[in-house]
């Protein structure tokens, strides 16, 4: 048991060390009674500012404070080879004395450091507040009963500063509404304010104890107002009355925040008739819009008739009617500024044209661009094109229409239809069907014709557009082909060389005697003629397959063989040498073979 005690202390003394702490000021002034805590050991430094740990721990969480001074935390990981000795330096904190003053007798401070999470609230009384802060920047949150808030962020300095705080109470709304009556007057209502007729662009004067309070446009809504509740005098400000004023107004926003005006109206009236060449127009609605873009509007009888009242202003008339629109020479400003006046007018319109939409298509459905498409209704013709995706369209009056369409390698293609006023004709399709044509010819070798061949037409683009199969002589045909387009024939077929046609235009003759001859496919063979002695037979005869060739030079025959011959004759009369060799022993790239004469 002594021996285990004894291992622990020698152990424990062998892990443990020691670190000691040397505490300043920002004047490198040892700054003594600093609490110091590390791993939660607490000391207090000396006089000479240190402070020393013994510890075992490999990290240390270490936190230094002292009254007026910043705390400082951190944390370190230490070695264990030896004693740790670091300085730390303090920053001092400075005090500022705040004065805040406010607009309102008691209210609420809310104020926080940046970067920290919670608020300090502190009422404030008598519209002041003295309150002291350490040097820094605070956020701050005013407020009194009723107000809206006021966030500022504030930065105080080791001073005394004063500072003047705005908040906000907002007074009380009241809504005012002008009224077309035949008497003066002005009635407070607490809710429902029953059926008005809305004055537009008057300008209402408020005043109290003789000062203009504030000056608003009645409009054709109730206008919010912000007043306190009181007395007040109000003057109606426009050049058809003669300021209209309404005094000793007792205004109490619990009682009586809707506030409507009646003025005797001052108007002009407006009659009229909507023609188009000879027709009257019904249902059709006039807008009358002054400078001040007030609009009023009436709506025409069947018999195309109109009757409004207006204030009198000058106006621009617009009409809305479906197919119709105003002639461009009434789009004028007009004068109906004389009081009391009756101003007949004849408003003539134009009827818009109607549309029509379509598509152009061939027999499958795939759409025509380019297209040359005549639209006619009786004298009127419109000639357009149709998109790229084959669309046309175009505005027309109504009526019967006549549409022709046309394209190069089609047959034209005519349609009668009726288009009704104030309409679009859409969906309408029309399909022309391409002249066709054949393509025919015979398909061989140099020598015959090749039955059971397979034959592809392609156009330009590289797309199919037709397959055949030749017959037993050799005869092949592609029909019903599409004119004014390009093409070229293909054939790949073993032991033949692909075959590409030249790119030909159809037209609307048939294309025959296309013939083709295929070419077969050929491998080359280098052979090498060598003696006995590995000499090569210079410029010697060859013969092979019954035709004669000469080496060249270095012993060297090339030949081109068709791909598919497995073995061929040779022979050498000077040498006496006859042979037949197998070709489809050669492995070499490219094939070559060494034949040793003896």
């Amino acid at each position: 048991m002594k021996k285990l005690i004894f291992l622990f202390i020698v152990l424990f003394n062998i892990s443990s060390y020691s670190i000691t702490i040397t505490i300043i000021g920002e004047d490198a002034t040892p700054l003594k009674e600093v609490i110091a805590n590390i791993n939660n050991q607490v000391k207090i430094s000396d006089s000479i500012g240190q402070v020393t740990f013994d510890t075992s721990e490999e990290i240390l969480n270490i936190s230094i404070s002292k009254e007026g001074y910043k705390e400082e935390v951190l944390t370190l990981k230490n070695s264990i080879d030896g004693i740790q000795n670091f300085t730390l330096v303090m920053k001092q904190l400075n005090t500022s004395y705040v004065t805040l003053e406010f607009p309102v007798s008691d209210g609420l401070i809310e104020y926080r450091e940046v970067g920290a999470s919670r608020y300090t609230k502190v009422p404030f009384l008598g519209g002041f507040k003295s309150m002291e802060f350490l040097s820094g920047t605070y956020e701050f949150i005013f407020s009194a009963k009723n107000s809206i808030k006021n966030k500022q962020i504030l930065n105080f300095k080791d001073r005394s500063e004063h500072f003047f705080i705005d908040i906000d109470i907002p007074k009380n709304k009241f809504f005012i509404l002008g009224n077309t009556s035949k008497n003066k007057g002005i009635k407070f209502y607490e809710d429902n304010i029953g059926k008005v007729v809305p004055l537009k662009n008057l300008t209402l004067v408020i005043f109290q104890n003789g000062k203009i309070i504030k000056k608003i446009k009645l409009k054709d809504t109730f206008v919010p107002v912000e007043l306190e509740d009181g007395v007040y005098d109000f003057m109606v400000e426009d050049r058809f009355y003669s300021d209209l004023y309404f005094r000793g107004l007792k205004l109490n926003s619990a009682v009586n925040k809707n506030i409507v005006i009646s003025i005797p109206s001052v108007q002009t009236t407006i009659r009229g008739v909507i023609k188009n060449k000879d027709q009257f127009i019904g249902g059709a609605k006039i807008s009358f819009t002054d400078v001040g873009n007030n609009s009023y509007e009436t709506m025409s009888s069947f018999a195309g008739e109109f009757s409004i009242n207006l204030p009198p202003q000058k106006y621009k008339i617009t009409l809305k009617k479906p197919g119709f629109i105003l002639e461009k020479n009434q789009n004028l400003i007009y004068d109906f500024t004389a009081l009391e006046e009756v101003y007949n007018l004849i408003l003539n319109t134009e009827e818009l044209p109607s549309n029509v939409e379509g598509i152009v298509t061939d027999d499958k459905g795939r759409p025509i661009s380019n297209a040359d498409i005549m639209v006619k209704n009786g004298d009127e013709i419109i000639h357009l094109k149709s998109g790229d995706f084959g669309n046309f369209s175009t505005p027309i009056l109504p009526g019967l229409l006549f549409i022709k369409v046309e394209k190069d390698g089609y047959k034209a293609f005519g349609v009668v239809t009726k288009l009704e006023r104030f309409s679009t004709l859409s969906g309408l399709k029309i399909s022309l069907t391409p002249y066709l044509s054949n393509i025919s010819g015979i398909i061989g070798n140099s020598f015959t014709p090749l039955s059971n061949l397979h034959l592809t037409l392609m156009n330009r683009q590289g797309e199919v557009v037709a397959n055949t199969i030749s017959n037993q002589n050799g005869y092949y045909e592609f029909s019903d082909i599409k004119i004014n387009e390009s093409y070229f024939i293909s054939v790949g077929v073993q032991p033949y060389k692909y075959y590409y046609s030249d790119v030909f235009t159809l037209t609307k003759d048939d294309l025959t005697n296309k013939n083709i001859i295929l070419q077969g496919r050929k491998i080359r063979v280098y052979l090498e003629f060598l003696n006995n002695s590995k000499t090569p037979l210079r410029n010697k005869e060859i013969m092979v397959e019954g035709t004669a060739y000469k080496t060249d030079t270095n012993g060297f025959l090339l030949l081109e063989l068709p791909e598919n011959m497995k073995n061929i004759d040779i022979n050498v009369k000077s040498y006496g040498y006859q042979k037949q060799i197998d070709l489809t022993s050669m492995s070499t790239n490219p094939n070559q073979l060494t034949i040793i004469i003896e």
